[in-house]
C-alpha cells in the first residue's frame, strides 16, 4: 500500500509543478517525461539490479574508510575534540566541518586529474541527447552531483546568454542536490546506524538530476533559443585551473575552508534566529503553538505522499521543515537520532533521499548571489526566480524520496 502511495506522490508532485507553470501552452514534454523516465530507470537499476546492494556497500565502505583516514589530520590539529567519539559529544566545528576541507581537496585533485570532468561530460552529453536540453544546462546539472555553486563556473562562458528556462533549471538542480564535499558530513552523522548511507546519498543526487529537468521544465518551460543546443557543447570550462597536483590540493583545501566557514556562520545565524522566533511564538501563544509543530504540519501531506508510514509522518515532516529553515545538517542530525531510536528502515531510507539537497532559504541567497556575481546581467532574472526555484527544488527532493519509497519493498539489509 505504501508503495502505491509513493507512486501517487510522484504524480502529485509533478502536478503541483505543472500548477505553478507560467506558460502551460509552451511546455515541451520530452524533457518532462524523459526526466521522469530516466529517474525511474536509474532507480530500478540502483535498487533492483543484481549486485546493486554490493555496490552500495563497497562504495560506502570506501567512503567510510576515507572518513577515518581524513580524521587523522583533524585530530592532529584539534586533538581529542576532533575525534569521532569525542568525550565532549558531537561538536560540529571540530568533528564535522573539517571533513569538508579534506573532501574538497580530494575533489579538486580528481578534477585536476580529469576524472570528474570526464564523468560529468559523458553523463551530460547523454542527458542532452535524450532529453533535448541545452548542453550548458545539462553540463551544469550533472556537475552538481560533485560540486555545489562551483558548477556554475563550469558554464560561465554561457551564463550571460542563457534563457530564463535554462537559468531556472540551473537554480533548481543546484538546490536539489548536494556537493560531494558536504556529503561527507551526512555520512559521518549517519554511518553508525545506516552503514550504506554513502552509496544512497550519491544515488539520491543522481536521481535528482533528471527529476530537476522534469520539475523545472514544467514550471518554467523553454520559450527562448538556447545558445548551446547540441550535446557537443558539454565540455567543462574552468578559470585558473591548478598547474600541479600539489596546487590542486592546496586550492581545494582553501575552498573547502571557505565553504566550512560559510556553513558554520549560516547555521549560527539561522539557528539563532529560529530560537528567537520559537521564543516569540511560545510567548504569544502561551506555549500552545510551536514553530517546529507548524513547520512539520505544513509538510505532513507531502511526507505521507512519499510513502512514509503514518505513525512516522510527524517525525519526518519535522525534519523537512527544519531543512527548509535551518539547512539540511540539523535535519540529518535528527534523522540520525530517529534511526538510533528505532525508526523503520523504510522511513530512514526515504528521509535520507528526500533530505539530500541544498533546499533551504539560505541557498536562495547563495545561488542567486553566486551566479549573479558570475553573470551580473542575469541578476534581475535570478532574483525573480529564486524563491520559485526553491519550491521546484523542494518538489524534486520530495519526488526523489517518493521514488525511493516506490522501489523499497522491504529488501533485507537495505541500510546495511
Amino acid at each position: 500500500m505504501e508503495n502505491l502511495i509513493s507512486a501517487m506522490g510522484i504524480l502529485v508532485f509533478a502536478a503541483i509543478a505543472w500548477g505553478f507553470c507560467c506558460d502551460k501552452g509552451q511546455i515541451k514534454w520530452r524533457p518532462v517525461i524523459g526526466g521522469l523516465f530516466f529517474q525511474l530507470l536509474f532507480a530500478s537499476i540502483l535498487f533492483a539490479a543484481p549486485g546493486a546492494r554490493t555496490v552500495f556497500l563497497l562504495f560506502s565502505e570506501v567512503f567510510t574508510n576515507l572518513l577515518g583516514y581524513s580524521r587523522d589530520g583533524i585530530v592532529f590539529v584539534f586533538g581529542e575534540l576532533g575525534a569521532e567519539k569525542s568525550p565532549e559529544g558531537l561538536i560540529l566545528a571540530f568533528q564535522v566541518f573539517p571533513l569538508i576541507i579534506v573532501f574538497s581537496s580530494i575533489m579538486t585533485l580528481l578534477f585536476y586529474l580529469r576524472v570528474i570532468p570526464w564523468l560529468v561530460e559523458e553523463f551530460a552529453r547523454f542527458l542532452a541527447s535524450w532529453l533535448k536540453t541545452s548542453g550548458a544546462e545539462s553540463l551544469c546539472a550533472v556537475s552538481n552531483i560533485f560540486v555545489g555553486i562551483e558548477s556554475a563556473t563550469a558554464v560561465r562562458p554561457y551564463l550571460t546568454e542563457m534563457t530564463r528556462s535554462e537559468i531556472f533549471t540551473v537554480l533548481t538542480v543546484g538546490m536539489s542536490t548536494v556537493a560531494s564535499s558536504v556529503m561527507a558530513v551526512y555520512v559521518m552523522l549517519l554511518h553508525e546506524h545506516f552503514p550504506a548511507i554513502a552509496g544512497h546519498l550519491v544515488s539520491a543526487s543522481i536521481l535528482s538530476v533528471p527529476a530537476s529537468f522534469t520539475i523545472s521544465k514544467l514550471m518554467v518551460p523553454e520559450t527562448g533559443d538556447p545558445r548551446t543546443t547540441h550535446a557537443s557543447a558539454c565540455r567543462m570550462h574552468f578559470e585558473d585551473e591548478p598547474s600541479s597536483m600539489m596546487e590542486s590540493l592546496i586550492i581545494g583545501a582553501s575552498n573547502g575552508a571557505k565553504l566550512a566557514v560559510g556553513v558554520a556562520v549560516t547555521l549560527i545565524a539561522f539557528v539563532g534566529i529560529l530560537g528567537i522566533a520559537r521564543g516569540a511564538l511560545a510567548s504569544a501563544s502561551g506555549g500552545a503553538v510551536s514553530l517546529e509543530g507548524m513547520l512539520g504540519a505544513a509538510f505532513y501531506p507531502f511526507t505521507w505522499l512519499m510513502g512514509i508510514p503514518v505513525a512516522e509522518v510527524p517525525a519526518v515532516a519535522k525534519m523537512l521543515g527544519e531543512r527548509l529553515i535551518l539547512t539540511e545538517i540539523p535535519a540529518y542530525i535528527d534523522l540520525a537520532k530517529f534511526a538510533a531510536a528505532g525508526g523503520s528502515p523504510r522511513s530512514i531510507l526515504i528521509a535520507s533521499y528526500a533530505l539530500c539537497g541544498f533546499t533551504h532559504i539560505a541557498s536562495v541567497a547563495i545561488f542567486v548571489g553566486g551566479i549573479g556575481a558570475l553573470a551580473p546581467v542575469q541578476l534581475p532574472v535570478l532574483a525573480k526566480l529564486g524563491l520559485k526555484a526553491l519550491l521546484a527544488a523542494t518538489l524534486v527532493t520530495l519526488m526523489t524520496g517518493a521514488v525511493a519509497g516506490l522501489f523499497y519493498w522491504g529488501q533485507l539489509g537495505v541500510l546495511q
